[in-house]
Formats: structure tokens, C-alpha cells, sequence
């Protein structure tokens, strides 16, 4: 039981190990857990701030659609489209999307530790499947740290194999791309499942919803035309 302990207590550190330039820096899961308030602070302070620049129409609005993008099925192609048509501003409504992405981003990956060690503390569990070949139900038991753990070395060897591009670029246009499922919560999770640097999934995060804000902003305003 001891063991089990410490070897818990190990791994929550080695989870919380940040490399920063040549240094290793460790940061805490309370420390973490503080980051995420401050990001959803830091997001409240913002949307408070561009909701007193506008008027009472345009705050029922925006509170209201701003409410709606974090609750399926809306999405970019559905909440911009909307507050643009009921005259929120472009550059204030754009904007705000942007910011919620980043911290949205922000929030999971400085917090995935705790997934992470949520899963690799997961005891196996009996599965029941059915063959292909020879159709039959068979009995076994998954591990949820294993196949993590698989997960990873797939990606690290697909890197090294120089086909980490083509993964980024299939991360970054499934980004992109506005249908529902595919925004910053989506692909910041699976790009962290996947193991790939938090640096890495947080540019594409950023840069994938500027471009697909814009994109979706110049044509509800005409600019550009399907």
C-alpha cells in the first residue's frame, strides 16, 4: 500500500515537471490548479470588459451567444454569424471568440496532469469484444495507462519516422476547419492525448482559430463571397 502511495506521489511530480530553456522547473498541482481560476478570471475580466463597451441590445447578445459557443452544438459558423447579423462588432465579437479559445487551451493544457494521472491510476478493467475473422465474443482486459502509454510511442515514432508535419498539418486544418467538434477544446485534447508538445498544440490552437474566425468573419460581412 506504501509503495502504491509513493509511486503515485512519483508520478504526480514527474507530471509536474516543466522544461523551461535548459531548466527543469517543478510546479506544483496546487500551483496548477491556481493557474486555471487565474485563466478563468483572466477571461471573465475580458468578456466584463467588452460587454461595458456595448450597448443593451448588443449586451443581451453577447452574453447570451458568448454562453452558447462553450454549449453544443454552437459553434464558430453558428455564433458569429448570429452576432454579427444582430449588429455586435466585429473587432469586439471576433475578439472575444479568439480570447476564449487561447484560455480554453491554456486551462487544459497546464491541467492535463491530472487526466494524465487519473488514467495511468485507472486499474484494468474486463472488456468484452467481438472477433472480425471468426466472429465470437472474447474476454480480456484493458489498461488505460497501456494504451496511453502506446498512444505516445505511436506519435513519437511517426515524428521520427518526419511525419510529424503531416500530423501537425492534419491537427492544424481539423482546426480549421469550422464544424462542430472540431474547436479549441477538440483539438487541444486530442493533440495532448497524442503527446504532442503543449508549445506545439498551443500554436496551433491560436493560429488555427485566428484564420478560422477571420475566414468565417470576412464572409458573414461579404468580403468574401461563396
Amino acid at each position: 500500500m506504501k509503495n502504491s502511495i509513493d509511486n503515485s506521489a512519483h508520478d504526480m511530480n514527474r507530471n509536474n515537471v516543466v522544461k523551461i530553456g535548459k531548466h527543469t522547473v517543478y510546479i506544483s498541482g496546487w500551483l496548477q490548479l491556481a493557474i486555471f481560476f487565474i485563466i478563468i478570471v483572466i477571461g471573465a475580466v475580458f468578456f466584463l470588459f467588452i460587454y461595458g463597451l456595448l450597448t443593451p441590445d448588443q449586451q443581451k447578445w453577447y452574453a447570451g451567444l458568448s454562453l452558447a459557443y462553450f454549449v453544443p452544438p454552437a459553434g464558430k459558423e453558428t455564433v458569429i454569424f448570429i452576432g454579427l447579423g444582430q449588429g455586435l462588432p466585429v473587432i469586439h465579437w471576433c475578439l472575444t471568440l479568439w480570447v476564449f479559445d487561447i484560455l480554453v487551451c491554456l486551462a487544459i493544457i497546464t491541467n492535463w496532469w491530472f487526466l494524465e494521472w487519473f488514467i495511468k491510476h485507472i486499474p484494468p478493467f474486463p472488456f468484452l469484444g467481438i472477433h472480425r475473422k471468426k466472429p465470437h465474443f472474447y474476454k480480456t482486459k484493458v489498461s488505460l495507462k497501456l494504451w496511453y502509454e502506446k498512444l505516445h510511442r505511436k506519435t513519437r515514432e511517426i515524428e521520427l519516422r518526419n511525419y510529424g508535419r503531416l500530423l501537425l498539418i492534419v491537427l492544424a486544418i481539423f482546426m480549421f476547419v469550422p464544424f462542430q467538434g472540431t474547436g479549441a477544446m477538440s483539438t487541444t485534447i486530442i493533440g495532448t492525448f497524442l503527446g504532442l508538445r503543449k508549445r506545439t498544440t498551443f500554436f496551433i490552437v491560436a493560429i488555427g482559430s485566428f484564420l478560422s474566425i477571420l475566414v468565417i468573419a470576412f464572409i458573414s460581412i461579404g468580403i468574401i463571397s461563396l
